[in-house]
Formats: C-alpha cells, sequence, structure tokens
C-alpha cells in the first residue's frame, strides 16, 4: 500500500508510514476499535468506517484521505471548498421500510458516496444521517479544489440517480458547494467521538445552498463560481435569501462541464525560474556592459510581474560574466527592512567582510579593515563611517554619531562613493540592486545619487522592481529600462523540459502545463515540478511516460495551490516552514533554532528536506548556515496557513529570541524586533522598540523611516486602550513625531499641525518638559500656518511656562517662541528684547541639539537671523548685516542643512529689505543649490522668489516677475508665512512693468491675508505700495490716506526704515503738489533720526529728495 502523506510503498499492515511517520491505521467512531488501514467496516461492531486514504500500490484511491497524526491538534487557515450532499426523500423513506433495511439503504447511499468524493480527491468530513459534508482542499490540497468539488457534485448527482438496490428505491441529491476560507484541524470530543472541526462560513453556506436546490440540482455559491469561471455551463439563480445569513447571496446552477478554457494567471506570482527566451533582454544587458568597462557607465532598470524571471536573467548575466575580471557588488532589498536605513547597504558590506555570528567588535573591526584596505589604504575617516554604520565599535575612537547625523549621512555617502569609484578604477564593477520596491528612502536616495553618477565610472548597474516601482530619477540617456514579458509556447515548452532535467514528458501533459501557466515562468516551472512529484509518471532513460490517467493528477491551476500542495507532502516539516516564514525570506539557522523550539538534529533533518525539496536556498553549513526562500510566494502560503494566535506565539518566541540571543541585532535593528512584537500583539514591548527605532533613525537623518517608526508606535498606542500613564506615552512619542514631520512634510503641512494639535490636547496631569515640547510645535506650526495671532498667544503660554520649569534649554526654548512670533506680528521691541537674551543664552554645545527636539533649526543661528531682520527694518541696516554674516557663519559651523537654508532665508530678507539687489541675488543662488540637494522646497521656493526680485529690481522685470510667481506658488506649498511681505514685493514689481491694476489686486490679498493671519510686520509697506499705485492712478487723496496709515503703522511698530520709505512718499506726493514746506519738515527729522546706512537707496532717496525740498523752500 502507499502512504497518502509522502506517496511512499509501505509493508501491509503497517500502523505508521516508514517515510514520514503518518499514521496508517483508522479508529471507529462507534466503539473505538483500531482497524487496518484497507478496513471498510469496523472488524469490532461492523460499522462503517471513514477511510484515512491509503492507497493501493497500483495507485487507485477508493477512499478520501484522511488527515494525518502530524496534523493532529494542529489548527491552520485553509482555502477550502465545502460539498454539501443531502439525500432527497430519506426521511420519507425510513417511515416506511424496516430499520435494518434502511441501513442497508443508507451504507449502499454513504459507500457510493464516499466512493465519487475519493475519486474526485475530496475527504469525507462527516455523515449526518442522509446527509454528507465533504471537504476539498484538506488534508491536501489541490491546484483545482474548487473545479473538483463541482465536478464531484455533479457525479454524485448522476450516481445517485443510477443507484440500485433491492427495494426499488430511487435516489436523488440536493448539493450546495462554497469556497472560502476556514480554520481546519482543530479536534473536538472525546475518544471514539473525537473529530477534525472546521470553523468558518463556508460549511454553513454549503448546506443553506443545497436547500434551495432541486432534486439532482448542484447549487454553488459566488466564490466558487469565480474559481470556475469558464470550465462550467450556469443558470443564474439571482439572489437568494439564506437562513442564518443577513443578506441575500448570488446563487448559480451548475448544469454540465464546458471544455477547458485557457486561463491567465494574475496572482501567486514570485521571482526565480530557468532562464528561457530571454535572449534579447540578456543580449541587452551584456552590449550596457561591454560599454560600461570602457567607462560610459550604464544603467539598466528591470521591471517585471513577480515570476516573470528578473532574478533568473540578472542571474544568467553573472554566469556570462564569470571568465571576465569585474566586482559584483549585491543588494537586497527586503520587505520586512523597507524602513530600516540603509539595510540593503549594511548587509552587503557585512557580506562582503564576512562577518559571523559570535564575532567580537575587534574581529568585525579587523575584517572590515581587512575588506577596505586595499580600496581605502589612507582614509581612516572613511573606515569609522563604515564602522558606525554596521554599529562596529571602535575602542579609544570618536564615533561618528557625534557629528550631525545629516553631515554623517553625507560623508557616509562619500565614504561609499569613494570605495565604488577606487574598485571601478581597478576593475569594472557589476552592481545589482534587487526587488527595489522594498527599498528604504536612505536607499533609494543614494541609489538615486548613484544612478546619476554612473555614466562616469566602469560601472554596469541593474536594478530589479516590479511594475509598481517609481524610478526618482531623471530619465538620464545611460539608463535604459527593461520590461520582461511572459514566455511565447516555443519557449515555454523548452522551459517545461529543462525542469524536467532534458527529459521529454507526455504531450498531453505538456499541453495541460502550457495551458494552465499561459507563459508566466515561475508557473511554468512549479506546475512541472508538481506533475514530476504527482507519482503519476515513470521516469525512462530519455523520457516520462504517464502511469495512469492525468485526470488524477494534481496538477495547480494556480501557483498558491501548487505551492500549498508541495508544503502538504511535507507535512512532518512544514512546522519548519512555516517558523522561517515568520522570521522573513532570509533567516540564519541560529535564530531559527532559536525561534523553533525543537532539537537540533530534527530541525536540521527538516531544513534538509526544504532545501533538498528547492523550499529554501542554503549557504555555508549549519550552525552558521543561513537559509533564503526560492521564491517569496513560498514563504507567504507558510506563513499564511499560520492561525493568527500561532502567529503570535511564535512572533512572541521570536522576538524574544532576538533580546536573548542577539542583543547586537537589538541594537542596530530595533525596527525588526518591534516587527516581531507587533505581529504578537505584544502591543507595549512593540511600542517601546518602534521608538528606539524612531530615535536611532532620527540620529542617521532617516527622517521618512522616523516618521513611520513612530507612527506605528502611536497607532499601537491608541489600539491600547486606555491606560493609567497612555496619555503622557502618546505625548512622548508625539513630540517625537513631530520634528520629523516638519522635517518632510514642512511646519506648515496638516500633518504637523495635527500631531502637535492632538499632543497638546492630552492631559497628563502634570506640566512637564514633553508638555512644553508640544506646545512648542503647534506654536512654530501655527507661525508657519500664517495664524499669528495663536502663535503669539502659544509664545506667551509658552514663555511663562519656561520660567516655571526654569530648565535653561527650555527658557531659551520660550525666548525662542517670543522672538519669532513677536517678528511676524511686528512687534519688534519685542523682538530685538528676546533675540538679544537668546544670543546671550546661547551656547553651541549645549543648545545646538534642541534643533532636533523643537523646530528642525538651530535657535542661535535664529535668533541671530530674527534680530537681522528686525534690525533692517528698525533702521539699523549696517548691524543687520553683521547679523546675518554671524548667523550664516554659525550656520556653514554646524553642518546641519536646514538650519543653514533657514539662516540664508532670513538673512535674504534681510537684504530685501534694505535693497542689497546683488548680495541677496547672490544668496538666493546658494539657498536654491542647498535646497535642491537637501529636498527643500519651500526654502528652494523662497531662493527664487529672491532671485527673482533681484532680476526684477535690476530691470529685467519680465524674467524676475516669473520667478518670483514660481517661487511663490513653491514656497507656499510648504508654508503661508510671509505671505502678505511675498504679494506685495510680487505688485510692485507688477506695478513696474505695467500692470498697476494686477499690482493692487495683489495688494488687496495681502490686506485680506494680514486681517485673517495677523501677520502684521509687512503691513506698513503694503500700505505703502497701495498709495504709491493709487497715486499712479491719479487717486491723490487715496494715496495720501495710504501714505499716512503707512507711516502710522510703521512709528508704532518701530519699523523706523519703513517709517522712511512712507515718509519719502509722502514726501513725494506733498512736493508734487507744492507743499513742499510740509514735505520737509516730515521727512527730516525722520531722515535725521539714522545714524547708520547711509549709503542705502532709502537714505539716499530721501536725501535727495529733502535737498529738493530745501532748495525748493529756499526758492
Amino acid at each position: 500500500m502507499r502512504c497518502p502523506s509522502c506517496k511512499a510503498d509501505v509493508p501491509g499492515g503497517s500502523k505508521f508510514c516508514l517515510e514520514c511517520g503518518a499514521a496508517l491505521l483508522g479508529r471507529c467512531p462507534s466503539c473505538g476499535n483500531t482497524n487496518p488501514a484497507s478496513a471498510k467496516f469496523c472488524l469490532e461492531c461492523g460499522h462503517k468506517l471513514p477511510s484515512i486514504g491509503v492507497e493501493a500500490a497500483a495507485g487507485s484511491t477508493i477512499d478520501a484521505a484522511a488527515p494525518q497524526s502530524s496534523q493532529t491538534g494542529s489548527a491552520e487557515r485553509r482555502q477550502l471548498t465545502v460539498l454539501f450532499c443531502d439525500l432527497v426523500g430519506s426521511t420519507a423513506l425510513s417511515a416506511r421500510l424496516d430499520p435494518e433495511d434502511m441501513r442497508e439503504i443508507m451504507s449502499a447511499y454513504h459507500h457510493r458516496c464516499t466512493e465519487v468524493i475519493g475519486k474526485s480527491g475530496g475527504f469525507v468530513a462527516k455523515y449526518m444521517g442522509d446527509g454528507v459534508l465533504a471537504y476539498f482542499g484538506y488534508p491536501q490540497a489541490h491546484e483545482d479544489d474548487a473545479e473538483r468539488a463541482v465536478r464531484c457534485g455533479l457525479a454524485l448527482a448522476d450516481a445517485a440517480s443510477r443507484l440500485q438496490t433491492s427495494y426499488g428505491a430511487n435516489f436523488q441529491v440536493r448539493i450546495g458547494i462554497a469556497t472560502g476560507v476556514v480554520v481546519v484541524g482543530d479536534l473536538i470530543g472525546e475518544g471514539a467521538a473525537q473529530e477534525q472541526e472546521v470553523v468558518g462560513d463556508t460549511p454553513n453556506l454549503a448546506a443553506r445552498l443545497q436547500t434551495h436546490a432541486e432534486p439532482g440540482q448542484v447549487v454553488i455559491a459566488p466564490s466558487t463560481r469565480r474559481l470556475t469561471s469558464g470550465l462550467f455551463e450556469y443558470r443564474d439563480l439571482g439572489r437568494v435569501v439564506l437562513k442564518g445569513l443577513a443578506d441575500p447571496i448570488q446563487a448559480w446552477q451548475v448544469l454540465a462541464a464546458s471544455p477547458m478554457q485557457s486561463r491567465f494567471e494574475a496572482q501567486h506570482e514570485t521571482s526565480l525560474a530557468p532562464l528561457v527566451g530571454r535572449e534579447e533582454e540578456l543580449e541587452l544587458l551584456l552590449r550596457r556592459w561591454n560599454q560600461a568597462s570602457q567607462g560610459e557607465g550604464r544603467v539598466v532598470l528591470l521591471t517585471g510581474q513577480p515570476g516573470v524571471g528578473k532574478s533568473r536573467l540578472i542571474a544568467a548575466l553573472q554566469e556570462r560574466l564569470q571568465s571576465q575580471s569585474h566586482v559584483r557588488i549585491r543588494y537586497f532589498c527586503s520587505p520586512q527592512h523597507s524602513e530600516s536605513a540603509l539595510y540593503p547597504v549594511i548587509n552587503q558590506l557585512e557580506r562582503a567582510a564576512r562577518f559571523e555570528r559570535g564575532d567580537a567588535p575587534e574581529q568585525k573591526l579587523v575584517k572590515l579593515q581587512n575588506l577596505l584596505a586595499p580600496i581605502l589604504p589612507e582614509q581612516v575617516a572613511d573606515l569609522g563611517l563604515l564602522a558606525d554604520l554596521l554599529s562596529v565599535p571602535r575602542v579609544g575612537q570618536r564615533g561618528s554619531f557625534e557629528m550631525d547625523p545629516q553631515k554623517r549621512k553625507e560623508k557616509t555617502f562619500a565614504a561609499l562613493f569613494a570605495q565604488l569609484r577606487r574598485v571601478e578604477q581597478q576593475r569594472p564593477v557589476l552592481m545589482i540592486y534587487e526587488d527595489v520596491q522594498w527599498i528604504d528612502p536612505t536607499t533609494l536616495e543614494l541609489l538615486a545619487l548613484m544612478v546619476e553618477r554612473a555614466q562616469h565610472m566602469r560601472l554596469l548597474m541593474v536594478v530589479s522592481a516590479r511594475p509598481d516601482f517609481t524610478a526618482h530619477w531623471p530619465d538620464y540617456a545611460h539608463v535604459r529600462t527593461a520590461s520582461l514579458t511572459r514566455l511565447n509556447r516555443r519557449d515555454a515548452t523548452t522551459l517545461i523540459t529543462d525542469v524536467a532535467q532534458g527529459r521529454a514528458l507526455p504531450d498531453e501533459v505538456i499541453n495541460q502545463i502550457l495551458v494552465r501557466t499561459d507563459g508566466v515562468p515561475l508557473f511554468i516551472e512549479e506546475l512541472t515540478k508538481t506533475v514530476l512529484e504527482s507519482g503519476l509518471l515513470r521516469k525512462r532513460e530519455h523520457d516520462y511516460v504517464l502511469d495512469g490517467p492525468l485526470a488524477t493528477v494534481a496538477i495547480p491551476t494556480t501557483l498558491h495551490d501548487s505551492l500549498m500542495a508541495r508544503l502538504d507532502r511535507l507535512t512532518s516539516v512544514r512546522r519548519v516552514a512555516q517558523v522561517g516564514a515568520a522570521l522573513g525570506r532570509q533567516f540564519s539557522h541560529e535564530l531559527l533554532h532559536a525561534a523553533a523550539e525543537m532539537p537540533e538534529r530534527q530541525l536540521s533533518d527538516a531544513l534538509e528536506q526544504l532545501v533538498r525539496a528547492e523550499l529554501l536556498f542554503q549557504r555555508g553549513t549549519p550552525p552558521s548556515a543561513q537559509y533564503t526562500f526560492k521564491h517569496a510566494l513560498v514563504q507567504d502560503v507558510a506563513y499564511a496557513s499560520l492561525l493568527r494566535a500561532n502567529r503570535q506565539q511564535l512572533h512572541a518566541r521570536i522576538a524574544r529570541a532576538y533580546e536573548t540571543h542577539f542583543p547586537e541585532v537589538v541594537r542596530a535593528e530595533p525596527e525588526l524586533v518591534a516587527h516581531h512584537f507587533t505581529e504578537a500583539g505584544l502591543s507595549e514591548a512593540a511600542i517601546e522598540y518602534w521608538q528606539q527605532a524612531g530615535d536611532l533613525a532620527m540620529a542617521r537623518s532617516g527622517h521618512s523611516e522616523a516618521i513611520r517608526h513612530f507612527s506605528v508606535a502611536l497607532d499601537l498606542l491608541t489600539r491600547l486602550g486606555e491606560k493609567p500613564d497612555r496619555a503622557a506615552k502618546e505625548l512622548e512619542i508625539c513630540v517625537k513625531l513631530g520634528p520629523a514631520l516638519m522635517m518632510v512634510k514642512g511646519p506648515a503641512s496638516p500633518e504637523a499641525d495635527a500631531i502637535y494639535s492632538r499632543a497638546v490636547a492630552l492631559e497628563t496631569g502634570e506640566e512637564s518638559s514633553a508638555r512644553f515640547k508640544a506646545l512648542w510645535g503647534r506654536c512654530y506650526c501655527s507661525m508657519a500656518s500664517g495664524r499669528l495671532s495663536e502663535a503669539a498667544a502659544d509664545a506667551e503660554e509658552l514663555f511663562a511656562f519656561a520660567q516655571r520649569l526654569g530648565a535653561d534649554d527650555l527658557v531659551l526654548e520660550g525666548h525662542h517662541a517670543k522672538w519669532s512670533a513677536s517678528l511676524w506680528c511686528g512687534s519688534l521691541a519685542a523682538v530685538d528684547e528676546h533675540s538679544q537674551e537668546g544670543i546671550s543664552r546661547y551656547d553651541c554645545t549645549r543648545h545646538h541639539a534642541l534643533a532636533f527636539t523643537f523646530s528642525g533649526h538651530d535657535p542661535g543661528v535664529c535668533a541671530r537671523g530674527v534680530k537681522a531682520i528686525s534690525m533692517a527694518l528698525s533702521g539699523f541696516p549696517q548691524r543687520a548685516m553683521e547679523l546675518g554674516a554671524e548667523a550664516l557663519t554659525l550656520a556653514r559651523s554646524l553642518s546641519h542643512p536646514y538650519t543653514l537654508v533657514l539662516a540664508m532665508w532670513q538673512f535674504g530678507i534681510a537684504l530685501q529689505v534694505v535693497r542689497q539687489r546683488r548680495s541677496c541675488g547672490d544668496l538666493a543662488t546658494e539657498l536654491i543649490e542647498l535646497s535642491q540637494e537637501h529636498d527643500f522646497p519651500a526654502m528652494r521656493g523662497a531662493g527664487m522668489f529672491f532671485s527673482g526680485w533681484a532680476t526684477a529690481d535690476g530691470g529685467e522685470l519680465e524674467q524676475g516677475i516669473a520667478l518670483m510667481e514660481q517661487g511663490f506658488a513653491l514656497f507656499s506649498v510648504g508654508r503661508r508665512i510671509t505671505r502678505p511681505y511675498m504679494l506685495a514685493t510680487l505688485a510692485s514689481a507688477k506695478a513696474d512693468f505695467g500692470n498697476p491694476g494686477e499690482g493692487l489686486e495683489l495688494l488687496e490679498d495681502a490686506l485680506a491675508s494680514i486681517e485673517v493671519s495677523g501677520e502684521r510686520w509687512w503691513l506698513a509697506e503694503v500700505h505703502r505700495l497701495r498709495g504709491r499705485l493709487l497715486v499712479a492712478r491719479g487717486q491723490h487723496d487715496e494715496g495720501e490716506a495710504c501714505f499716512r496709515r503707512a507711516i502710522e503703522v510703521s512709528s508704532e511698530q518701530r519699523a523706523t526704515m519703513l517709517e522712511l520709505r512712507a515718509a519719502t512718499s509722502l514726501a513725494r506726493l506733498w512736493n508734487d503738489r507744492g507743499r513742499n514746506a510740509e514735505a520737509h519738515d516730515l521727512l527730516a527729522p525722520i531722515y535725521g533720526w539714522f545714524t547708520e546706512g547711509f549709503e542705502t537707496l532709502d537714505l539716499k532717496e530721501a536725501e535727495i529728495l529733502l535737498d529738493v525740498l530745501a532748495s525748493a523752500h529756499e526758492a
């Protein structure tokens, strides 16, 4: 006889399979007696026995397969097709027949059902009087279980109608079929009454559908109809109401089978397959390699659906290049590490340096030195950067973590490029990035830079991705995209023969494979292997021949079912595959052993079977071996079969294993441990590790990764429900997430605003630094969004808050909030007071770190920059220039890009206030370049605006206006602060270009914005410019009123430079209208107030006008 689990031949009468250990005896459900596998009735009591599906040596299956002992008590998730068959009229029949006669009829009926179901590949799960419940897809999955169930239903209806007994009864059945996900395998009951239960809606739905079938009919659910579409002819029964279901359900009657049609497999695809039909793509890669090896670097982006052969094509390229001298560098992206900054780079360096589990830090450092010595012999700094990247400590050496994170990232990138540059100068380089659809943002940034620079090196970059990946680089001439498509019939047939190791398969088998795989290489590979492993093909010297009917072969219709069928044939080791699947696509022997909790010998044997079955690839030897699932979908199928509770227990064990046995991984990749605790449902532990991961990402300038880590932590915390310390923890996470959002999204973004508003609303019952940070963040978001009244109120509260807490850093940030809000509100006296206090209190060593906690920029630089603007407005242009220069010098020394662009922006405003056109234009050029380099779009817009103003002020009005409009639009995406100032500046240029009407409209918008936002610092200039345009239109009185209002506002604000400008405009109007003396008396005292800046345009224009007025008065 043959074992139903592993198909091995076993001696008759065996209790267990000698190959896989599966049970081969059946227990009677009536008396509990153990019976031989071949028994159809109990030897003790004569009860009809459910078959355990042992096959005769000839291969004919009579009864349905029963669950094996290895599965006993081990529940799992399955997609199951359930068939419910009910005998029509059995109640009336039993009323007129003797019980013994009825027993004979029911026995014949049950036997026929068992025979038909067994031959169809199903499993008789339960006899319920005159009803029969059968499963398709458990305990053994097939590729076409839904189809098998429907065909079985038709066969049962036909068999019942032809069933003859000595009593002349006419039999008819009603059949319902449904497909869905269930939990199967739980044992219920005890002793002889013990059975395996299926939990889910599917069995109930099948039973309900049979009640809507007429005698002799098969009715199916929508789920089954979708899987068998085109294989049968149907009659639409419409939406039917079923007992126990809230909504009506669509139902179909199956009329008959239809001819087999071609199927397009559009799901459950993955990677590798033997290379066939890719000659053109391989030749493209080889041509690009030849160009690259001559110094003309090339990049090829390979795209295609999972399973189409991208990885196999790359492997073929490597095979072709083996005879050529070159260096190969491979980066592997991982879905579990898509938020881990530079994970592919770290992984590549560790592999290249041959790090091993158990290596001491000193050993790792030596290995890293040995790796880098030939290519970076004198670059000690680069060694330190890469050592820190790999979390390898260096005794007695300062780590690069003391460096500014952004600067460290730049230097790390530079070190990697230097390494690559030195290597490619020695030998051409083949660089491979695999599965970049899972790439982390920081590595993506590095990849984009490598793509850009590749053209100048002896470098071929091959990048593989799924079609939904969007390339983050321009359309360079040296970059080519190649999309892989499906194989034609000739190539697909060749692939089938290759998988069969050159032996020909029968034509009918080949045709079935071609029909069902539709040219997808991985489908072809897996389906062919399933046929070869089915036991129905007999191998000869040059070919295979069928050993039985092809219809009985389990040939998958989808890749998912094929892989599940292969796992079912490895029942005894499937648990190991499931543990590995929870670990990830790649995992180590040591980690698997720690998580699997099984003896080493048993684990090694299981892994050996999985490797032999080509479900896993192995590198190295245990216990140092590394394993990789051959296909990502193999991992998915194994993982999906786990129950949620089992998954959680498994992930908990994995997380604890990391903590206990792999502390270096915990330190370097806390997000990995956080993932497993999250999947384990241990949210509190997960939250702590997600926070650690966010902190580490921020320290590495991985702001996008930090956002994701902190966001997951916040989401988990929300799901925890009310706890005593929840508000405090939520506040802590929010104030860490806020700065990252401001860096990436901008301080005026809805995301940043929402997180800080949420933080402020939390009630923690105490005043703390975290609450101060939350209030500060909301204040800064309000400022950037142009809600100055709210910002000013928050700043006032912050200042008082800081005084109460008394901490030095918080007091400084309290002044920071005050000087910022005061500037935009136009309270220049307060600006001078608080910014000067900030300058006095600031200590770079102690306070620069505040940039990462609060607004994303250095408070010492900001204090000088804001004071520079205030001094320019107040009439001290020389002092303003000195402060602006100081701010720039300090910002450059900090190597913090965002602080530097902020200093440039603030200095640019000061230069524009005092009308230093050339200096502002030069600064704008640098601001644009720096913002472009570091992806600060709002600040790039500010640079464009400054450049446009300098261009227009220099006489090129049309070009300048276009630049200003572009810059204004870009800046406004990130923030609304300075909107009135930018609108007014643009209005002035529009008027000078001959569009005073449009200029006035812009000024009206500026006034409306000021009214809404409370941003008053440029209000005087808006009134003055409006007066100038009104006067130009001949509306002198209205214009004079605007000038007077400008003087009034600027005087109130102590903005003497703007007051001088407004007074000059009004004096010029009065002079034109013959009021020379009044004009002189208005302008002279304001001009006389100034003690510096006489070389500025405003003071020169005032001086000239005063001379004219004096001459007119004397005349």
